[in-house]
């Protein structure tokens, strides 16, 4: 049981694997959706990309012409299509948790006995989303993946400390179940049920891991992708300059 207990919390690592493996971080503060793009720096200045692909400086627009227009259209689609992608695959690993966690509860005969701990790995995970996402628009702060890297393993001690106080007081209550409805608990099945559980969890978090690892990479050499054609993006439109969202 204590090996099953520490393995689910591994899938909350995602972050810190996103954050490890990508070069690239974030220059100024931006917002961002599907309507607009939001650069603001240290001081307050803004610059915006528009649903109409138009460049607002302080609130000025900047005239541009139909080449430049297009490059900001085709800069900010790419943002709004990789971005989320770290989203994505946490999510991903929020999903395979879950059905971990419904593996668990059919050793036990009791398919609802870890309703709980799924209850509370979805609130860590909306609480991390957050930090991110208000009213639909994803906010990242300059040197996000820096950053990521120094607050994740706080998150993580806290999230551990939520799972196990669940994992272990839900397991408590469904052996306790399955005890009155057996007449006692087979302990030598349970632990040959446990043990096999083990094997099926270690093999599917071994797939799940070298998944993570490749979405990562991908995640993280779209981001340099991005930064190469911000660089491009400047020299097309040199009012931009000021207002770099990538660094490398």
């Amino acid at each position: 049981m204590k090996q099953v207990l520490w393995m689910i919390p591994l899938l909350m690592v995602v972050n810190q694997v996103v954050a490890d493996q990508c070069s690239v971080d974030l220059k100024n503060d931006i917002r961002l959706n599907n309507e607009r793009l939001e650069i603001h720096q240290p001081d307050g200045n803004t610059a915006v990309l528009d649903s109409n692909n138009r460049l607002l400086i302080q609130g000025e627009e900047v005239t541009l012409k139909s080449e430049q227009t297009q490059a900001i259209s085709d800069y900010r689609a790419h943002l709004n299509d990789y971005l989320p992608q770290a989203k994505q695959i946490a999510r991903d690993g929020l999903a395979l948790a879950n059905d971990i966690i419904d593996d668990v509860a059919k050793s036990f005969d009791t398919p609802k006995a870890f309703e709980g701990v799924k209850a509370s790995m979805q609130e860590f995970y909306a609480n991390i989303e957050q930090r991110y996402y208000k009213e639909g628009d994803l906010i990242l702060p300059a040197d996000s993946f820096s950053s990521l890297s120094e607050t994740w393993n706080q998150d993580l001690e806290e999230a551990k400390k939520l799972f196990n106080k669940e994992f272990i007081s839900s397991a408590f209550t469904a052996m306790s179940e399955k005890m009155k409805a057996e007449d006692g608990l087979n302990l030598t099945q349970m632990a040959d049920t446990m043990s096999e559980l083990k094997e099926r969890i270690s093999a599917r978090l071994k797939k799940h891991a070298g998944e993570v690892e490749q979405q990562s990479q991908e995640f993280c050499d779209s981001l340099g992708e991005l930064a190469e054609e911000e660089q491009e993006l400047h020299q097309i439109i040199p009012q931009l300059q000021d207002y770099q969202v990538f660094t490398i």
